[in-house]
């Protein structure tokens, strides 16, 4: 039985290389998401106050008790960037 050949022009194949995840610099990780350690140092009690000063200061979507590792995690973003790293925290 030989039947008439499919039309095979209606076809298409894409072949599309797989993308790379992107950078660790531009993953966001959500605050909720993110798994959370636990580091100590110390301050001076000025630096305490002015820390603290700066929490009441800024208005931010953060609730009032979540200002203060807001405020850590953008300190230390400033900090690997001068340093050449990406800002992860």
């Amino acid at each position: 039985m030989a039947g008439k050949a499919a039309d095979l022009a209606k076809f298409q194949v894409n072949i599309e290389k797989p993308q790379p995840p992107p950078p660790a610099a531009e993953k966001k990780i959500k605050p909720a998401e993110a798994k959370l350690i636990t580091k100590g140092f110390r301050i001076r009690p000025e630096a305490a106050r002015q820390f603290d000063l700066l929490k009441a200061e800024i208005e931010t979507d953060a609730n009032g008790k979540n200002k203060g590792p807001v405020l850590i995690a953008e300190a230390l973003n400033m900090l690997f960037e001068k340093y050449g790293k990406p800002p992860v925290a």
